[in-house]
């Protein structure tokens, strides 16, 4: 497993997130919390991890879900890969595996609580090096190109 690799973990239970973030740390990750939405994604700006463990369900029942919204509508969000987390199954009774709604919430990965801490480590770099498989040309590329053909029509 890569060690020194940036997470955010999002998630409105401050039990969970200490618990979380110890595990994560005394497993060589770097790890930033924030306990709600809004403040999720300011830190998720401010520190663009390699990886967001997203709560679904947090201070409102679709927290979560509108953060992920915001992520992949953001250009410079959208390719970091989100594991979304959640209780639903406890809670509601709801397997989100079982009813996925890609149209809105598209993590890359999602697990169940309680988290089979195992399964998240093995999960983490999985993610992250699928992610990058599919990762957009970066935008200097996109921008060069852009202006090579701009430049080609132009000479003709």
């Amino acid at each position: 497993m890569e060690k020194g690799l940036k997470i955010v973990l999002v998630d409105d239970n401050t039990d969970y997130l200490f618990t979380m973030e110890t595990f994560l740390n005394r497993n060589g990750f770097e790890v930033k919390t924030s306990d709600d939405a809004k403040k999720g994604l300011e830190l998720i700006r401010s520190e663009h991890p390699d990886v967001v463990l997203l709560d679904v369900m947090m201070e409102t029942l679709f927290s979560g879900f509108e953060l992920c919204k915001q992520m992949r509508m953001d250009d410079d969000l959208k390719d970091i890969p989100i594991i979304g987390i959640s209780g639903m199954v406890e809670e509601l009774g709801i397997d989100y595996k079982q009813w996925p709604d890609y149209d809105y919430f598209k993590p890359d990965a999602f697990l169940d609580k309680p988290v089979d801490k195992q399964k998240l480590l093995r999960l983490i770099p999985e993610t992250i090096k699928k992610a990058k498989k599919h990762k957009k040309r970066p935008k200097w590329k996109e921008k060069m190109d852009k202006e090579w053909a701009e430049k080609a029509s132009q000479s003709r």
